[in-house]
């Protein structure tokens, strides 16, 4: 296990008038009362996040995350295949730094009736996945859904993360 730092509060958001609390790629992790043992890496947004639960891909330079989508995680693109992905923990403006998931129980967007234990995979929506397999979308290796996604866009709060990555195009 990796050493953990005392003190994080995952959905904390600093601003780019602060200085960060953390290094970007620090390591957090702690045992949660309701979740378990989850882990968290900190880093800064490239991009505007929308909220909590929306999947980032980490771009070119450590912990620099932007929302996932089917261009940013292509073949070629800084978040392409092998790329670390992380869950936000709050919504984020450009510059701002935080806490994305990448280990335990947690919340992740999904499309309309993403499906329990299916592979899941970016889709045209920013920081939302699916398990349509749609043509040229990328799948996301390490998140599983324990729980089905109703009728319409939601977050999940039902999502194991095991470390998760960018995989093969779809």
């Amino acid at each position: 296990m990796s050493s953990s730092i005392i003190g994080i509060a995952p959905a904390l958001i600093q601003t780019t008038a602060d200085v960060p609390a953390f290094k970007p790629g620090a390591i957090a992790g702690f045992d949660d009362p309701t979740n378990g043992y989850c882990e968290y890496v900190y880093g800064t947004a490239t991009a505007a996040i929308t909220g909590a639960g929306y999947v980032c891909v980490e771009g070119v330079l450590n912990a620099n995350f932007s929302m996932a989508t089917t261009t940013n995680t292509a073949a070629g693109q800084l978040g392409g295949h092998g790329s670390r992905i992380g869950v936000a923990q709050a919504a984020m403006a450009t510059g701002q730094s935080g806490w994305f998931q990448i280990l335990g129980k947690g919340s992740v967007r999904t499309l309309a009736s993403a499906a329990i234990g299916t592979r899941l995979n970016t889709t045209a929506t920013a920081g939302v996945v699916d398990d349509d397999g749609t043509a040229a979308s990328r799948a996301i290796n390490g998140i599983v859904l324990k729980t089905a996604t109703g009728g319409a866009e939601a977050t999940n709060a039902d999502a194991r993360l095991a470390y998760p990555t960018v995989g093969a195009t779809l």
